[in-house]
């Protein structure tokens, strides 16, 4: 099986947490779940073809969590709306769950009752270092990475309180003098580690 290697993890402030939103309205009536269906795209996305060694977990409202996964993933397109059907079929999925108990929608995504610091504990488990992404932080272009890494991102809205206790002791990197947007955030990186991959450029 394709080992993941990258993993995002976004933080919701304002998302759905029940599946009864209109896929007509993404920016309002959803909770800007326009910016996690552009995450989407960028963690996974190719020109041809779709990451397999990426994971990316969207982390809504504190209390409800969705996981995707390169490796197994099907469906995914570039349109939003499509991808905001898939992300409403995990949030359907999960409304009967057990607390702790991912829950299958579609192939590739899952959804649990859970918050932030079971998404750090589970990827701490499985050997990533975390990283958050973050203006004010060490410039990715000197920072050196191991072989599994996640970064912590968050939406339109900075982190809260509860957010910097679940993040705290991590690594905060930049990408660069400005703030940018969550997606955006994702593509940078997914570039940096490319390019250093394709061993086109290096750690100054």
């Amino acid at each position: 099986m394709i080992e993941v290697k990258r993993a995002f993890v976004v933080l919701s402030h304002t998302g759905p947490m029940t599946p009864d939103f209109p896929l007509a309205d993404l920016p309002g009536s959803a909770g800007r779940l326009d910016i996690l269906c552009r995450c989407a795209t960028e963690a996974f996305l190719l020109s041809h073809g779709i990451r397999r060694d990426v994971r990316l977990y969207f982390v809504i409202r504190g209390k409800l969590l969705v996981r995707l996964e390169g490796r197994t993933i099907r469906y995914l397109n570039p349109d939003e709306r499509s991808t905001a059907a898939l992300i409403r079929k995990a949030i359907a999925a999960a409304q009967g769950a057990r607390p702790g108990e991912w829950v299958p929608s579609t192939p590739g995504i899952h959804a649990r009752w859970g918050d932030l610091a079971h998404v750090r504990e589970e990827l701490e488990g499985e050997g990533f270092s975390p990283y958050v992404l973050e203006e004010g932080g060490d410039f990715i272009r000197g920072v050196t990475f191991p072989a599994r890494a996640a970064f912590f991102l968050s939406d339109h809205r900075d982190f809260t309180p509860e957010d910097r206790e679940a993040l705290a002791g991590l690594p905060r990197i930049s990408l660069g003098p400005h703030s940018l947007q969550a997606q955006t955030c994702i593509a940078l990186v997914h570039n940096e580690l490319d390019l250093r991959e394709a061993g086109w450029t290096s750690v100054t």
